[in-house]
């Protein structure tokens, strides 16, 4: 820590008269506020916009010339850094989420999405709930080049609404949904690059944007991947189409539909974990066949750490089954 930021907090006696009975707490909440600060590498006008009060009025109230009223003040200080010291507490207990893990089902993911942008084509992956299909897709978008991750949401269905989210992806300022739509073209122009778009939560399209992502295909040789649930695959995944989707349904160049994880999904996530207890990881191949699948049982997992704690911090089928249980979930 700078010089500067040691000077900054140091600890000076108060000008003003402060009540005994509230000096003392405030003496407290001022060393608490410091310490925290300090770990953080906080200024004051930093430390009080995290505790919502204004940087003049911390700044008096820190170095004992406020002349008002230092209840209240005092106890919204002391409130934060207890909040943040149990917040930090918990976050020791429980690690942190998985990032990416290749799964049998993740791998087919990752092929399509290959073979949409080497083509092109376009792809339609339904996976149900907690299969990964969204860490897969930002995993795979992280690793080539010219690749579009676009989530999509009810109020993104219109093709003007789905052009401006593709757009602010693109870092594409323009108000006019003309010049939008033929700058994304000219970023999506399959001219010695392989471009892709890839379309999370794309069942929230309406069938007039889906077709423009289909004019991207067809004019800029832009590889397209659909990423969605069940409805997407009701709509452009199913073997016999209805005649509203034929222009869609006949570029469809590969369809990926897996709606419950298998038994080596789970296996592998739970690898992931460290879960070693035969039992623990039984318990956990049932969750994962549960809705919300390979979620579920990083959920569990993570809460079974924090139980856990207390007792060695060894996750085994007791704390899964406590975790499970806290979760809401049935008798396992």
């Amino acid at each position: 820590m700078s010089d500067r930021m040691k000077q900054v907090w140091d600890l000076v006696e108060p000008v003003a008269e402060i009540p005994e009975k509230q000096k003392w707490l405030w003496r407290d909440a001022r060393s608490a506020a410091k310490k925290y600060a300090e770990k953080k590498g906080l200024s004051k006008a930093a430390f009080a916009r995290e505790v919502d009060i204004a940087a003049a009025t911390f700044s008096e109230w820190f170095s004992g010339k406020y002349r008002g009223d230092y209840t209240k003040t005092t106890e919204a200080v002391a409130r934060f850094v207890d909040n943040q010291n149990s917040f930090e507490q918990t976050e020791l207990q429980v690690p942190e989420d998985l990032d990416y893990v290749e799964t049998p089902a993740s791998q087919k993911v990752m092929s399509a999405l290959q073979f949409a942008q080497s083509m092109p084509e376009m792809v339609v992956i339904t996976l149900g709930a907690g299969m990964g299909k969204t860490k897969t897709a930002k995993r795979y978008q992280e690793n080539h080049a010219h690749t579009y991750l676009v989530t999509m949401r009810p109020t993104t269905s219109t093709p003007s609404a789905m052009l401006q989210e593709i757009a602010l992806k693109m870092g594409v300022y323009e108000r006019s949904l003309a010049i939008r739509e033929q700058v994304i073209g000219e970023r999506v122009q399959r001219n010695g690059r392989k471009p892709l778009l890839i379309i999370d939560e794309a069942q929230n399209l309406n069938d007039n944007a889906v077709n423009q992502l289909r004019y991207f295909l067809d004019n800029h040789g832009c590889g397209i991947a659909l990423i969605g649930n069940e409805e997407l695959y009701t709509r452009f995944g199913g073997a016999q189409p209805k005649a509203a989707y034929a222009q869609i349904n006949r570029r469809i160049g590969m369809r990926v539909r897996q709606m419950r994880p298998t038994k080596q999904d789970v296996a592998v996530i739970v690898d992931a974990w460290d879960i070693e207890d035969e039992d623990a990881r039984k318990m956990l191949q049932a969750i994962g066949r549960k809705p919300g699948a390979l979620s579920q049982v990083s959920k569990t997992v993570r809460l079974a750490h924090m139980l856990a704690y207390g007792s060695g911090g060894k996750v085994d089928a007791a704390t899964i089954r406590a975790a499970w249980s806290n979760r809401g979930g049935e008798e396992l």
